[in-house]
């Protein structure tokens, strides 16, 4: 027992830092390119030129709410163990668009530090290696683990990135419940209401797919703020990929005309799940953007993050061509 535990505590110091670059930060005027070479890039369908005079409300939150238990219990002589509680709720199976579930991969640090917007479609496999898991045991502790009734059983986004400190002997439960049960935590701390939870969640993973620049992350969300207020279309490339296998930048005009339900050219609003596990800065960021009347933004260093933002769409046009730029300058090898 004591050399399985210190073969586990050896795993975990020894995972890899796994980020999910996810990359291009570019709304509204699109690479219209599937083949990798370097495009025009093209506008899209839209008769908004200028963003609302005035800035749409953000959302309310409350000044306190009650967390829900979390007791950690530590002895010096012995393993440790951890035990988390919930209040009620509903035990679901794993569920996902395509079959797969989309969450932050284990990394470097003590315990398990998953980055935000990380994405993998082998997560039983992951925890298993890092923590000395059998695949098995993962892959039924997910399917047991307890979501809170706004999740509509679907576990996108509701395990939070962060340190993990895992005792010992702990169970594959113990680690993914750990990861629900603090993003739980994250929401009321914040004193986000119950019933927006999910659209909370759903909004800060947009936030973070499309930027991975901490700095830049208020901006996009007040640019993301400002278009749910128009009531139109997002037209963010990173809500398109979603259900795509693959991971890459840009979408290609296929994508764009599709219906899938992750289409944010064709459908208005929030897409239907999170479409990551956001981090507290994308939060944070949704829940207070700051003032600003922009509409457009594109990523003109795909190394730096650096991000240009825009009113109108001739404005964001000139930022596109540093783009360009960008792209002539690093073609992709």
């Amino acid at each position: 027992m004591r050399s399985k535990a210190l073969a586990r505590n050896l795993a975990v110091l020894a995972v890899l830092a796994v980020v999910a670059i996810v990359g291009l930060v570019l709304t509204d005027g699109r690479d219209d390119r599937g083949d990798g070479t370097v495009g025009d890039l093209v506008a899209v369908a839209t008769s908004v030129t200028e963003a609302p005079s005035t800035s749409p409300s953000t959302p309310a939150v409350p000044t306190s709410t009650t967390a829900p238990t979390i007791t950690t219990t530590t002895t010096t002589s012995a393993p440790s163990t951890t035990t988390t509680t919930l209040p009620a709720t509903t035990t679901t199976a794993l569920v996902s668009p395509d079959g797969y579930v989309w969450v932050p991969k284990p990394s470097a640090g003590p315990g398990m530090v998953a980055p935000g917007g990380a994405l993998t479609k082998h997560l039983a496999a992951d925890i298993a290696s890092a923590f000395g898991f059998d695949v098995a045991d993962v892959e039924a502790a997910i399917a047991d683990m307890v979501l809170p009734p706004e999740a509509g059983g679907n576990p996108e986004g509701w395990l939070a990135p962060g340190t993990y400190q895992v005792a010992a002997d702990a169970t594959a439960l113990t680690v993914v419940q750990a990861m629900v049960d603090r993003r739980v935590v994250q929401l009321q701390e914040r004193g986000v209401p119950r019933d927006q939870w999910y659209r909370v969640l759903t909004a800060a993973s947009v936030i973070e797919k499309e930027t991975y620049n901490q700095n830049e992350k208020p901006k996009v969300a007040r640019v993301l703020v400002n278009r749910l207020a128009g009531g139109g279309p997002l037209q963010m490339d990173s809500i398109i990929l979603y259900p795509v296998p693959e991971d890459r930048t840009f979408t290609t005009s296929e994508e764009r005309a599709s219906d899938q339900p992750y289409n944010s050219y064709r459908h208005n609003g929030l897409p239907p799940t999170p479409i990551c596990s956001p981090d507290e800065a994308s939060i944070d960021a949704f829940l207070a953007p700051p003032p600003g009347d922009w509409w457009f933004y594109v990523t003109i260093d795909l190394q730096t993050g650096e991000t240009r933002y825009a009113v109108t769409y001739e404005e964001h046009q000139a930022n596109a061509k540093l783009l360009r730029a960008w792209l002539e300058d690093h073609p992709t090898p």
